[in-house]
C-alpha cells in the first residue's frame, strides 16, 4: 500500500511538472538576435533558441523529478551504478529457428523491393530537383562543396544519383529515384537486422523469441514505405543513425568485436555529416554521450581509442577531399548557424490550438514515457532484462531527444513526424517483450520443428497480406527497370513545365551556365546546364554573409531565370534575399518570359 501511494504522488508530480512546463512555455523568452535574415523568426522577433530551451524544459523537468527518487532511495542509487558498471555480455545459444526466421523476412523484403511499383508522379521542382542538379554539375566538373551549397548532406544532394548515373552511364530522374528506393529497402533490411539482434538480447523461450521478432519486424518495417512522395515515421537518411544501434549491439555483447566497432564509430563521425548534417549532429551527440558513459564506467581504454579512431577518419577525410574539406567545413558551420533563421518555424505550444501542437504533444511525452521507462530499468537489477538491453534503450532514447532538438529548428507537422518511428520502435520493444514475458512464464512452449514451420508458414502469409508483393512485377523486373530509367525527362513534367523547357533550351544553348533565382533547382538539370554559382538551391540562403558570397559569383553570370512556384510558407525571394535582388534589378534585363518564368541577361555596359 505504502508502495502504490508513492507512486502515485510521484506520478502527480510528473503530471504536474508537464503542466508547468506547458504554462511556462511561452513565458521563456530569449532576447531577439536580429542577423537580417528574413523568415518566421525575424517578422515575429524571435530568438530560435527559445523553442530549443522551452523543449528541453518540457522533457527534462519532469525526467528530473522522476531521477530524483535516487535521493530519496538509496538501493535505486545503488542499483544504477551496478548496472552502468555491468560489463557482462549476453550468452548467445544459437536459435537457429530464428536465423531461418530472418533469411525468410529477408526474402520477403527483397520480393517486396522487387515488386515496386515505380512512380511516374510529377518531378518535386525543389526537394527532388536539390539532388538531380547537384548531381549533375558535379558530374560535369567533378565538384562537391565548392559547386553547390549543401543544405542536407553531400551524399543526399550530390553522391547518391551520381553514382548509379555514372553506373549506367545515363542521366535520368528514373535512376535517381531508383536510388531513393534502394536506399529505403536498405533502410528496412537494417530495421530487421536491429530486430532480430534485439531479440536475442530477451530473457523468454526461443519460440516467443521467434515471435517477438516476427511481430517486432512488422512493427519496425511499417515506419517506412516506398512511396518516395509520402511523409513516413523514418527516412531513408536515418541509416546512419540505424547502423550506429546496429553496432551498438555487437559492442555490447562480444568483447572481441569492441576495437572493430570504435574503429567503425570513428568513420562514422565524420562519414555520417556526409550523408546528413542533421543526422551527423545527432550521431556526433550520441558519440560524445558514449564517450561520456566510457568514462563513468572508466573504460579509458576504450575511451581512448575511440577518440583516436574519430581523429583517424578525420584526418583521413582532410587529406583524401583535399580543398573540398574546407568548403565542407565552412559550409556545415554556415547551416548550423542560419538555417534556422532562415527556414525555422516557430514549436506550437504544447496543448494549444496552434498547428500541429497534437502532432508535438504526442512526440514530446512520448520522448519523456522513453526516458523515464529507459531509467526505471537502470533502478532495477533482477528483471527480465539484461543490462547490454538497457544500454541499447539508453542510446535509443539519446536518439530520440536529439532528433526531436534538431526538429524544433522546423517544426512542422512532416519534419515531427519523420523522427516518431523512434518512439515508435522503443515502445515496440517494450510492450511486445513484457507482453511475451508474462505469456511465457504461464506457458511454457518448448521449440519443435512443427512450431516453427507453423511460424514461418504465418509469417510468409501475413507478409503477404500486409506487404505489397507482385509475383507478376518481380518476374518483369528488369524489363520494367530499363524502360522506367531511360524514360525521358518530360514524362515527370506537366504541361506548362515541358513547354517552358522546350522554348528556353534553345535561348540557351550559347552559354554553359545559368543562374537561378527561383525555388525551382531542378531546372538545371531538366535544361542541362549547371549553375553558374553554387546557390542553385535558392531555399536554403537567406543571411548577408551568403548573399554577398552569392552576388561575388554572379559577376561572370549571363542569364538568370526568376519566378515559377511560389511558397505561401516563403516570404517572395525579392524580400528574402533583398541585397541579391538589388543586384539582379541593376545589372540584369528581362529578355522574354515564358510561362510563369522570366528570363533575365545581364546587361550591356
Amino acid at each position: 500500500m505504502r508502495h502504490f501511494k508513492y507512486n502515485i504522488i510521484l506520478s502527480l508530480l510528473i503530471c504536474l511538472s508537464i503542466l508547468i512546463s506547458t504554462v511556462m512555455w511561452d513565458k521563456i523568452v530569449l532576447p531577439y538576435n536580429d542577423l537580417s535574415i528574413v523568415g518566421e523568426y525575424s517578422k515575429k522577433k524571435f530568438n530560435p533558441a527559445n523553442d530549443i530551451l522551452r523543449y528541453l524544459i518540457f522533457i527534462f523537468l519532469p525526467i528530473l523529478i522522476f531521477f530524483s527518487q535516487i535521493f530519496f532511495k538509496k538501493k535505486k542509487l545503488k542499483n544504477l551504478f551496478l548496472n552502468l558498471n555491468n560489463e557482462s555480455t549476453i550468452n548467445n545459444n544459437k536459435n537457429y529457428s530464428l536465423y531461418f526466421l530472418f533469411l525468410i523476412i529477408f526474402l520477403l523484403i527483397i520480393s517486396e523491393f522487387l515488386s515496386v511499383r515505380f512512380q511516374l508522379h510529377n518531378l518535386d521542382l525543389m526537394h527532388e530537383g536539390q539532388q538531380v542538379s547537384s548531381a549533375f554539375k558535379s558530374s560535369i566538373d567533378g565538384s562537391l562543396w565548392s559547386g553547390s551549397y549543401v543544405t542536407q548532406g553531400i551524399f543526399y544532394e550530390t553522391v547518391s544519383a551520381k553514382i548509379l548515373w555514372n553506373i549506367f552511364d545515363i542521366q535520368t530522374i528514373g535512376l535517381k529515384r531508383i536510388t531513393d528506393i534502394f536506399l529505403i529497402f536498405f533502410l528496412k533490411f537494417l530495421l530487421v537486422v536491429l530486430s532480430f539482434k534485439i531479440t536475442n538480447y530477451l530473457k523468454i523461450n526461443n519460440f516467443y523469441k521467434n515471435i517477438f521478432f516476427i511481430l517486432n519486424s512488422f512493427i519496425f518495417l511499417s515506419v517506412i514505405d516506398y512511396d518516395i512522395a509520402s511523409v513516413d515515421h523514418l527516412v531513408s537518411r536515418e541509416i546512419p543513425i540505424i547502423f550506429s544501434l546496429i553496432l551498438f549491439t555487437f559492442f555490447f555483447e562480444n568483447k572481441n568485436l569492441r576495437v572493430t566497432v570504435l574503429f567503425i564509430f570513428g568513420f562514422l563521425s565524420i562519414a555520417t555529416l556526409l550523408w546528413g548534417i542533421d543526422r551527423g549532429l545527432v550521431l556526433n551527440l550520441i558519440l560524445i554521450s558514449f564517450l561520456i558513459f566510457l568514462l563513468i564506467r572508466k573504460n579509458f581504454k576504450n575511451f581512448l581509442i575511440l577518440l583516436l579512431a574519430i581523429l583517424f577518419w578525420w584526418l583521413v577525410f582532410y587529406f583524401y577531399l583535399g580543398t573540398e574539406f574546407n568548403y565542407f567545413i565552412d559550409n556545415t558551420f554556415s547551416v548550423y548557424k542560419y538555417i534556422s533563421h532562415i527556414h525555422g518555424i516557430i514549436h506550437p505550444t504544447p496543448f494549444s490550438n496552434d498547428p500541429d501542437s497534437y502532432r508535438a504533444v504526442k512526440t514530446m511525452i512520448s520522448i519523456i514515457l522513453i526516458s523515464i521507462i529507459t531509467i526505471n530499468l537502470f533502478f532495477k537489477i533482477d528483471d527480465n532484462y539484461l543490462t547490454s538491453l538497457k544500454f541499447l534503450l539508453i542510446f535509443l532514447c539519446l536518439i530520440s531527444i536529439f532528433s526531436y532538438a534538431y526538429v524544433v529548428g522546423r517544426s512542422d507537422g512532416p519534419h515531427m513526424k519523420h523522427i516518431f518511428g523512434y518512439p515508435i520502435i522503443f515502445f515496440s520493444i517494450i510492450i511486445l517483450y513484457s507482453l511475451l514475458s508474462k505469456i511465457n512464464k504461464k506457458f511454457i512452449i518448448y521449440n519443435s520443428s512443427i512450431k516453427n514451420i507453423s511460424l514461418a508458414f504465418i509469417l510468409i502469409l501475413s507478409f503477404f497480406l500486409v506487404f505489397d508483393i507482385n509475383l507478376k512485377n518481380i518476374k518483369n523486373y528488369n524489363k520494367r527497370f530499363i524502360e522506367y530509367t531511360n524514360y525521358d525527362d518530360q514524362i515527370y513534367l506537366d504541361e506548362k513545365e515541358n513547354n517552358f523547357i522546350k522554348n528556353v533550351k534553345p535561348m540557351l544553348d550559347n552559354y554553359e551556365c545559368i543562374q537561378l533565382f527561383s525555388h525551382d533547382a531542378a531546372l538545371n538539370f531538366l535544361l542541362r546546364k549547371k549553375s553558374c554559382s553554387k546557390y542553385y538551391l535558392i531555399w536554403s540562403i537567406g543571411s548577408i554573409p551568403d548573399q554577398e558570397k552569392f552576388i561575388n559569383e554572379l559577376e561572370k553570370t549571363e542569364i538568370i531565370i526568376s519566378g515559377g512556384i511560389k511558397f505561401n510558407w516563403l516570404a517572395p525571394l525579392e524580400r528574402r534575399l533583398f541585397l541579391v535582388n538589388d543586384y539582379i534589378k541593376e545589372n540584369f534585363e528581362l529578355i522574354e518570359t515564358i510561362e510563369n518564368y522570366s528570363i533575365l541577361k545581364r546587361k550591356l555596359n
